[in-house]
Protein backbone atom coordinates (compact mmCIF):
# COMPACT_ATOMS: atom_id res chain seq x y z
CA UNK A 1 0.00 0.00 0.00
CA UNK A 2 1.14 3.75 -0.64
CA UNK A 3 0.52 6.92 1.08
CA UNK A 4 -2.91 8.52 0.99
CA UNK A 5 -6.16 8.33 2.49
CA UNK A 6 -6.09 5.27 4.73
CA UNK A 7 -8.80 2.81 3.67
CA UNK A 8 -10.40 -0.13 6.11
CA UNK A 9 -8.57 -3.21 6.63
CA UNK A 10 -11.35 -5.43 5.91
CA UNK A 11 -13.38 -3.25 2.61
CA UNK A 12 -15.62 -0.87 4.90
CA UNK A 13 -16.79 -2.85 7.61
CA UNK A 14 -17.84 -0.10 10.12
CA UNK A 15 -17.14 -2.65 13.16
CA UNK A 16 -13.41 -2.90 12.07
CA UNK A 17 -11.70 -1.37 14.93
CA UNK A 18 -9.60 1.73 14.71
CA UNK A 19 -6.12 1.70 13.88
CA UNK A 20 -3.17 2.51 16.99
CA UNK A 21 0.12 3.74 16.40
CA UNK A 22 2.25 1.18 18.79
CA UNK A 23 5.49 2.50 19.88
CA UNK A 24 7.85 -0.57 20.08
CA UNK A 25 9.46 -2.40 22.58
CA UNK A 26 12.91 -1.15 21.43
CA UNK A 27 12.02 2.06 20.36
CA UNK A 28 12.76 5.58 21.86
CA UNK A 29 10.83 8.43 21.00
CA UNK A 30 11.17 11.84 22.01
CA UNK A 31 9.18 14.87 21.01
CA UNK A 32 5.37 15.54 20.76
CA UNK A 33 2.49 13.04 19.81
CA UNK A 34 -0.77 14.58 19.30
CA UNK A 35 -4.12 12.69 17.35
CA UNK A 36 -7.07 11.57 17.17
CA UNK A 37 -6.23 8.00 17.19
CA UNK A 38 -5.54 5.27 19.95
CA UNK A 39 -1.67 4.89 21.05
CA UNK A 40 0.12 2.32 22.70
CA UNK A 41 3.52 2.54 24.35
CA UNK A 42 5.49 -0.44 24.46
CA UNK A 43 9.21 1.16 24.48
CA UNK A 44 9.75 4.68 25.93
CA UNK A 45 8.18 8.30 25.27
CA UNK A 46 9.83 11.57 26.30
CA UNK A 47 8.10 14.73 25.29
CA UNK A 48 4.09 15.77 25.23
CA UNK A 49 1.10 13.83 24.26
CA UNK A 50 -2.04 15.61 23.24
CA UNK A 51 -4.32 12.80 21.92
CA UNK A 52 -8.06 13.03 21.54
CA UNK A 53 -8.09 8.66 22.27
CA UNK A 54 -6.92 6.65 24.26
CA UNK A 55 -2.89 6.07 25.30
CA UNK A 56 -2.27 2.66 26.80
CA UNK A 57 1.05 2.27 28.62
CA UNK A 58 2.19 -1.31 28.29
CA UNK A 59 4.27 -3.47 31.15
CA UNK A 60 8.06 -2.08 30.91
CA UNK A 61 6.83 0.85 28.92
CA UNK A 62 8.26 3.65 30.04
CA UNK A 63 6.57 7.24 29.50
CA UNK A 64 8.41 11.05 30.73
CA UNK A 65 5.99 13.41 29.55
CA UNK A 66 3.03 15.91 29.97
CA UNK A 67 0.00 13.83 29.17
CA UNK A 68 -3.41 14.72 27.49
CA UNK A 69 -5.77 12.61 26.45
CA UNK A 70 -9.32 10.92 26.51
CA UNK A 71 -8.60 7.82 28.50
CA UNK A 72 -5.21 6.64 29.97
CA UNK A 73 -4.38 3.15 30.85
CA UNK A 74 -0.72 2.46 32.38
CA UNK A 75 0.67 -1.02 33.49
CA UNK A 76 4.22 0.84 32.84
CA UNK A 77 5.92 3.87 34.52
CA UNK A 78 4.99 7.47 33.56
CA UNK A 79 7.18 10.62 34.78
CA UNK A 80 4.47 13.53 34.89
CA UNK A 81 0.97 14.71 35.04
CA UNK A 82 -1.57 12.72 32.89
CA UNK A 83 -4.89 14.71 32.33
CA UNK A 84 -7.40 12.67 30.72
CA UNK A 85 -11.07 13.48 29.67
CA UNK A 86 -12.61 10.62 30.54
CA UNK A 87 -10.89 8.07 32.95
CA UNK A 88 -7.54 6.93 34.14
CA UNK A 89 -6.50 3.38 34.98
CA UNK A 90 -3.65 2.54 36.97
CA UNK A 91 -3.21 -1.52 36.72
CA UNK A 92 -1.07 -3.35 39.28
CA UNK A 93 2.41 -2.84 37.56
CA UNK A 94 1.67 1.03 37.06
CA UNK A 95 4.67 3.02 38.80
CA UNK A 96 3.24 6.97 38.38
CA UNK A 97 5.29 9.96 39.66
CA UNK A 98 2.93 13.41 38.57
CA UNK A 99 -0.35 14.40 39.56
CA UNK A 100 -4.00 13.27 37.96
CA UNK A 101 -7.18 14.78 36.82
CA UNK A 102 -9.68 13.09 35.48
CA UNK A 103 -13.50 12.86 36.15
CA UNK A 104 -13.00 8.99 36.76
CA UNK A 105 -10.02 6.96 38.23
CA UNK A 106 -8.97 3.25 39.03
CA UNK A 107 -6.20 1.74 40.59
CA UNK A 108 -5.56 -1.92 40.78
CA UNK A 109 -3.91 -2.98 44.16
CA UNK A 110 0.03 -2.49 43.75
CA UNK A 111 0.10 0.15 41.78
CA UNK A 112 2.17 2.67 42.32
CA UNK A 113 1.18 6.53 42.66
CA UNK A 114 3.20 9.22 43.80
CA UNK A 115 1.29 12.91 43.32
CA UNK A 116 -1.39 14.24 43.58
CA UNK A 117 -5.62 13.06 42.40
CA UNK A 118 -7.62 15.77 41.14
CA UNK A 119 -10.99 14.46 39.99
CA UNK A 120 -13.00 16.99 37.39
CA UNK A 121 -16.52 16.88 37.03
CA UNK A 122 -18.09 14.46 35.03
CA UNK A 123 -19.44 16.44 32.09
CA UNK A 124 -20.81 16.10 28.23
CA UNK A 125 -18.12 18.14 26.95
CA UNK A 126 -15.42 15.93 28.62
CA UNK A 127 -17.12 12.13 28.23
CA UNK A 128 -16.75 13.19 24.37
CA UNK A 129 -12.73 13.91 24.63
CA UNK A 130 -13.35 17.45 24.37
CA UNK A 131 -14.85 17.39 20.55
CA UNK A 132 -16.39 21.12 21.07
CA UNK A 133 -12.85 22.52 22.81
CA UNK A 134 -10.13 24.34 20.77
CA UNK A 135 -7.19 22.40 20.67
CA UNK A 136 -4.48 23.41 23.42
CA UNK A 137 -7.24 25.69 25.00
CA UNK A 138 -7.73 25.67 28.59
CA UNK A 139 -6.23 22.45 29.66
Amino acid sequence: MGFGKEQPATGGDAKTPAAITVIGRDTRLVGEISGTRAVRVEGSLQGKVDLRATLEIMEGASVEAEVHATAVRAAGSVVGNITATQRVELLASARVKGDICTPAFHVIEGAKLEGRVHMLPDTPALRSGGADEEPGKDR
